[in-house]
């Protein structure tokens, strides 16, 4: 579960093993616009590896517009919008775009370190009275994708490299 400026509020054991372990970070780092234009990068890639992460990127400036647009005064998210005019190149281009419609993101693969990619499709509920979003991630029924997701919910946040 995501806010409006796209804070991760929620998430399931299985989110964390496919993306990362929301709550060993602090809140600040838990969100994914922050994360879409500032990293951290892991192993050299952006998001976590997924496929559409410069769509995304696209996508997470225009909801963060749509934020923005609905809370003017909000510390919270003109503090945001203000670090990734600073700091991101990119965020500042796309947010001179006023661009605030988002397309469906339908299928996206995730990059995993220990099982490889994880090909999933993506639903999104909005809740709108809350001004949150429940993302939803699931694989096709008896794909390698779903396997890989069956592994990572025994797996977990654990570690597999061996102490040196």
């Amino acid at each position: 579960m995501t806010s409006a400026t796209l804070e991760v509020l929620a998430w399931n054991e299985l989110a964390a093993a496919l993306m990362e372990d929301f709550s060993a970070l602090p809140r600040r780092d838990r969100n994914l616009v922050r994360r879409a234009f500032l990293g951290p990068r892991h192993e050299g890639r952006r998001l976590y590896g997924v496929s559409d992460a410069d769509d995304f990127a696209r996508h997470a400036a225009r909801r963060l517009r749509a934020a923005a647009g609905r809370y003017p005064d909000s510390p919270e998210v003109t503090g945001l919008v203000d670090e990734l005019l600073a700091k991101s190149p990119e965020f500042a281009r796309l947010w001179a775009s006023h661009d605030v419609a988002a397309g469906p993101t339908l299928c996206k693969t995730f990059q995993h370190s220990l099982v490889g990619p994880i090909t999933v499709n993506c639903d999104a509920l909005d809740i709108t009275d809350r001004d949150q979003q429940v993302v939803i991630y699931t694989a096709v029924p008896g794909s390698p994708s779903e396997e890989a997701l069956r592994l990572l919910a025994v797996i977990g946040t654990q570690r597999m490299d061996a102490p040196r």
